[in-house]
């Protein structure tokens, strides 16, 4: 009955703020029952989709951060704007110095002052190695010629 009650009065849960994602933030402020027992505020985030399946990347850390309670206030967009920013620019620098090392790397193996890595050999697990047979055109295996009579321990065929 109280939830009707409170239904009539107003939402239970404020709108707090959205991102460019299309997800929708509240709260749950923290209250006191008619009982007088307290209940705890909580957070949530709603999605644009059906499902909730959320995945990494589908909620700004941010307001990921907020959600779990590891920040006090929600993040403004130019704040995320300002750290996507700056990941972009960590991505770019990253990709760039990979691609200087490789390049170094190319140099020295030219040079010879390194020595290129070895080709792999082995396929397989460690646990479970797989070799390569060797190209013979002998047949070795003998079950089409095999006759029982005419074998004899110790002898080579």
């Amino acid at each position: 009955m109280f939830n009707r009650i409170r239904a009539l009065i107003g939402p239970a849960k404020r709108f707090v703020g959205a991102d460019h994602l299309g997800n929708k933030y509240y709260e749950i402020p923290e209250r006191t029952t008619i009982l007088g027992t307290k209940r705890k505020g909580r957070r949530l985030a709603e999605s644009p989709t059906a499902t909730m399946d959320y995945e990494l990347g589908d909620i700004p850390l941010e307001w990921e951060a907020w959600i779990r309670g590891r920040r006090k206030d929600p993040p403004t967009d130019t704040e995320i704007e300002k750290n996507e920013k700056m990941m972009r620019l960590k991505q770019q620098r990253g990709k760039e110095a990979e691609e200087k090392d490789m390049a170094r790397q190319q140099q020295e193996y030219d040079e010879g002052l390194v020595a290129r890595p070895a080709p792999k050999v082995h396929t397989g697990h460690a646990s479970s190695p797989s070799y390569e047979k060797p190209d013979t055109n002998q047949e070795s295996s003998t079950g089409g010629t095999f006759q029982p009579s005419a074998w004899m321990p110790g002898k080579k065929s």
